[in-house]
């Protein structure tokens, strides 16, 4: 009887909050109107703000409730914005729409979203000279341009009679006594308007005095050419003629046996054995004779490398350093081996940045093994150091903060140079010597690091492939 009644009073109770609800939506007076509305309300932009390139600009919207709007991005390529402020941050050329809302309260319904579009507008840009350089008759010197964009300038002699200009270098040969006349000028791009063409003048005075052999070239630098066994000298002709026009140049090696010869920079070098192990020199002659040989230069090549290591426990993803260095030919050392290894544990595959080569080691078979990190130390794992051996614990353990929590950890990889050929296939062998490991806190797997290595990493990763390219 008493859950009989029990059950009855809960019946009336839920007809009493139906009755209620009835009563709230047929209003007061009962005339079936509700008695709280959601009002209409509308957004409206103000003038839209001018937006230069790269720059920084607010857009300002109103709700005709009152209430905040918020601000989005429909061309987040394009540009972004701050969703309380409106400060709009342009990121290219095009056009930027930002969209305004109101999402509405107990008393306004949400408002229909606005968008303004604005015209990014382009850069306008300038070009300054360096101070002018002294010019002698039949003399070389190089002038130097920049436009405030950054872009590259191109030069024209507006005097050919009197000068001629390299039009990417800014190198300038005399002709005749005069003035030499040199325009800059830079065409713009997507984000640039063109500059305003800038002009330099150079004074050659009459040759006084006697005749004597050129001055010695300066600025010499040599690389490895596109074709095996070939180095290209480049240089800046001899500031003076000696009052006689230059009627050569000639690049001789050091230690001696290789030689070429041209009549302007650069000047490709064939080597008859490889070219490693030679630095060049640069003289120049006019018709009293030679001018004394410049210093040596190095070759120095910058490349681009890729290492692959297959991870048989996260494929697709493998982990893969992608960089760059410089190898000095002559020498047969590397220098600046930098780039960014992939986690492949993680989806999207985020990077670490290895930038401190801090080690380089003969393998004693012609080629050299060089090593990258991400910390300015070699300590990667809890023995120290960074040998490919190591069980994969973090440099540390267990005392040091681990790095899965938020810590710092060390990470490296290290590549194999081939000193007579570093864009050569690598035999198996070579490949075997390549290893990684990432102790940073995205690459960790609680205290181990992940490792790449041969036969096995710690994730059974292993070395596959390595690809160098010339710049």
């Amino acid at each position: 009887m008493h859950i009989k009644h029990h059950a009855h009073a809960t019946l009336n109770l839920g007809l009493g909050i139906t009755a209620l609800a009835a009563l709230l939506m047929s209003g007061c007076g009962g005339r079936g109107e509700p008695a709280i509305k959601a009002y209409a309300q509308s957004i409206t932009f103000a003038v839209a703000p001018a937006l230069n390139l790269y720059a920084s600009a607010t857009v300002s919207a109103t709700a005709s409730s009152g209430l905040a709007v918020s601000y989005s991005s429909i061309t987040p390529t394009v540009c972004t914005v701050n969703a309380v402020s409106g400060l709009v941050t342009d990121i290219t050329a095009g056009t930027c729409i930002i969209a305004a809302d109101q999402s509405g309260n107990t008393q306004f319904a949400p408002a229909a979203q606005t968008t303004q579009s604005i015209s990014v507008i382009n850069i306008s840009q300038s070009i300054s000279f360096s101070a002018a350089p002294a010019l002698t008759l039949y003399g070389h010197a190089t002038v130097s341009a920049t436009a405030s964009s950054g872009l590259a300038v191109s030069y024209s002699s507006t005097t050919p009679s009197i000068c001629s200009v390299n039009s990417s270098t800014g190198l300038v040969t005399d002709i005749a006594a005069g003035d030499c006349t040199i325009a800059a000028n830079q065409a713009g791009d997507a984000y640039n308007y063109a500059a305003p063409e800038a002009t330099q003048t150079l004074t050659i005075a009459a040759w006084s005095g006697p005749i004597t052999v050129p001055g010695t070239p300066t600025g010499v630098t040599a690389t490895v050419g596109n074709i095996q066994d070939t180095v290209i000298v480049s240089f800046i002709g001899s500031a003076s003629s000696g009052g006689s026009p230059i009627t050569g140049y000639s690049v001789t090696s050091t230690p001696s046996g290789i030689a070429a010869s041209g009549t302007a920079s650069p000047i490709s070098v064939p080597c008859t054995t490889p070219c490693t192990g030679y630095s060049f020199s640069v003289i120049a002659t006019n018709s009293i004779g030679d001018s004394s040989p410049s210093a040596a230069a190095d070759v120095l090549t910058n490349y681009n490398i890729t290492t692959t290591f297959y991870e048989p426990d996260t494929q697709p993803n493998n982990s893969i350093f992608t960089g760059s260095f410089t190898f000095n030919s002559t020498t047969g050392t590397v220098s600046n081996l930098k780039g960014s290894l992939s986690e492949s544990m993680l989806t999207p595959m985020p990077w670490v940045t290895l930038s401190h080569q801090l080690s380089a080691v003969s393998d004693g078979q012609g080629g050299l093994l060089v090593t990258t990190f991400a910390l300015n130390t070699t300590n990667t794992f809890a023995e120290g150091g960074f040998a490919s051996g190591s069980e994969g614990l973090y440099y540390g353990f267990p005392s040091a903060t681990n790095p899965a929590a938020g810590g710092i950890g060390n990470s490296f990889v290290t590549i194999y140079i081939n000193l007579t050929n570093p864009t050569a296939a690598l035999t198996t062998y070579q490949i075997n010597q390549l290893s990684y490991g990432d102790c940073t806190a995205g690459g960790m797997m609680g205290d181990v690091c992940m490792t790449g290595y041969y036969p096995a990493g710690t994730m059974s990763g292993f070395p596959i492939s390595q690809t160098i390219t010339k710049q």
